[in-house]
């Protein structure tokens, strides 16, 4: 008895979240900048290490660039996350 109530419940708070349009968005795609440990003064992302910056879409961050962090230039050429 206790079961089919808390199946009739479930079933019922899923009807009503369809109904009422409350369901996750699908598809949509992340901003770019979701993931990020922190932000920098002018805004832009500082990631936490290369893989969340290459899972972001940067490689090869420049000496000057405002993501540019000198920990993840491994061989100190000015350049971080290489590809």
């Amino acid at each position: 008895m206790i079961r089919t109530l808390f199946a009739a419940a479930a079933i019922a708070a899923a009807s009503w979240g369809m109904a009422t349009g409350t369901t996750a968005p699908i598809g949509r795609a992340e901003p770019a900048d979701a993931n990020c440990t922190e932000m920098s003064s002018n805004g832009i992302c500082i990631y936490r290490n290369c893989t969340d910056a290459h899972r972001h879409g940067r490689y090869d961050i420049p000496l000057g660039d405002p993501e540019y962090c000198p920990a993840q230039d491994r061989d100190n050429d000015g350049v971080a996350c290489e590809s």
